[in-house]
């Protein structure tokens, strides 16, 4: 005698699906420093910025003379998109003893999402702060481990030394960074450091970050990046918690509108959180899969400044 096993057809869920694109955790902020780019195919040539031309300004001309010719500079460069992909099945017994039916479709989907999300978190931090392709390799100029670290209240200077970072992007990019990235640990040093206590004096309380840094620090605003991961990785009973960007600070300008940008993140449209359902009647419940395809990609690393282990 045969056993039959019925799996129903996948199908993209329409509302579990827009619960995972609006689903938002403080605790990513890749975006701030790679904000999304949707696309319609997985790998694709575009134009990125090139330094020729864009600072010599146009020439005087004489009475009657032509305009002078001028070219727009840009390299060609491609991306290619990766997914990930993960699922967990809500079984009929859980159902039945859930409170609500679509809430608990709606929990799973947004765990499923969260660890999506960071490993997309963990892919924007190893492209910046790593030696390979990130502001390192373009720029290893501006990768700076300052000479005294700010948890030395006596010697330590993060003023100027992000007024150094500030320059170093602008003299080659003419933007200022416009935004910092502060993990928690960091910031905690930082806020009770003597240059920040007398920064807070002179600012509304109301508009501080959690851990008590103004959320504006020399023109440019504070992202907290408090993301963790499990170091040891999957299968490993003992887990190793670290911050996803470790003891780093990135100062960046990032302007989506502009050809010249730090990063961004391609996300392929037709992909991007991604959930799908279909029914398992073996195990007698509903899977779940959430799939982001995307790559982030540096457009200029000129465009940022990394402050590498900035305490101890």
């Amino acid at each position: 005698m045969s056993i039959t096993i019925q799996t129903g057809k996948i199908k993209t869920n329409v509302h579990l699906s827009k619960i995972a694109v609006q689903y938002n955790n403080a605790s990513f902020v890749m975006e701030k420093l790679a904000p999304v780019f949707l696309v319609n195919k997985e790998s694709d040539k575009f134009r990125k910025y090139k330094r020729d031309g864009y600072f010599s300004g146009a020439p005087k001309r004489a009475d009657g003379a032509p305009a002078e010719e001028a070219s727009l500079a840009y390299d060609d460069d491609t991306y290619t998109t990766f997914e990930r992909a993960v699922k967990d099945i809500v079984t009929d017994r859980a159902m039945n003893n859930a409170d609500d039916v679509f809430n608990l479709k709606a929990d799973t989907t947004k765990f499923l999402t969260e660890k999506i999300k960071l490993g997309v978190e963990l892919d924007a931090a190893i492209l910046l702060t790593g030696a390979t392709g990130g502001i390192s390799s373009a720029s290893p100029d501006h990768v700076v481990t300052p000479s005294n670290l700010w948890d030395d209240y006596t010697n330590s200077d993060p003023e100027s030394d992000i007024s150094t970072g500030k320059e170093a992007v602008s003299a080659r990019t003419a933007r200022v960074p416009n935004v910092i990235l502060i993990p928690p640990h960091v910031e905690r040093y930082l806020a009770h450091h003597p240059q920040i206590k007398e920064l807070r004096k002179y600012w509304d309380p109301t508009a501080l970050t959690k851990g008590g840094l103004p959320n504006r620090l020399w023109d440019m605003e504070v992202v907290i990046a408090p993301s963790i991961y499990d170091t040891a990785g999957r299968g490993i009973a003992t887990a190793t918690m670290a911050y996803v960007w470790g003891k780093n600070c990135i100062l960046a300008y990032v302007n989506p509108a502009d050809t010249i940008t730090l990063a961004r993140t391609f996300v392929l449209k037709s992909r991007n959180m991604q959930v799908t359902t279909w029914r398992d009647d073996e195990r007698e419940g509903d899977w779940i899969r959430v799939v982001n395809n995307y790559a982030p990609k540096m457009i200029c690393s000129d465009c940022g400044y990394l402050l590498a282990s900035v305490i101890t």
